[in-house]
């Protein structure tokens, strides 16, 4: 594993390209500057590059590199991109507070008004 910021964060580079079934760069290996990047999301810029670790979800197929160093290829067994997002109906509790939310709002003038404050421990 390299040292801790050795690495450049994948994500805030021009060619960063999301892949919304992996979450990692989808043009990872179509570049030479690939060969330095791990293709993932790494802030702390740590996860060393591996060639057989990259988004192959165009094809219908997962490569994905464990922590262990083990390399699993799996083929989907539908498109991960067809489909639709499905949304559960708010239940009536749910609907009452989003209510009482919004009238607490408008009559403060506030609107990011939010009743519920989380303190941490510093």
């Amino acid at each position: 594993m390299a040292a801790n910021g050795s690495y450049r964060n994948p994500s805030t580079k021009d060619c960063w390209t999301f892949c919304s079934s992996c979450n990692r760069c989808s043009d990872k290996g179509k570049y030479a500057k690939c060969a330095s990047c791990s293709g993932r999301y790494d802030p702390y810029g740590k996860i060393d590059p591996d060639r057989d670790d990259f988004c192959d979800c165009r094809n219908g197929i997962l490569r994905w590199k464990t922590q262990t160093g083990r390399l699993i290829i799996t083929k989907f067994h539908s498109n991960p991109f067809k489909g639709e997002v499905k949304y559960e109906k708010k239940s009536e509790d749910e609907r009452d507070w989003d209510s009482y939310v919004k009238d607490m709002r408008e009559k403060m003038n506030d609107p990011n008004w939010n009743p519920i404050t989380i303190y941490g421990d510093d």
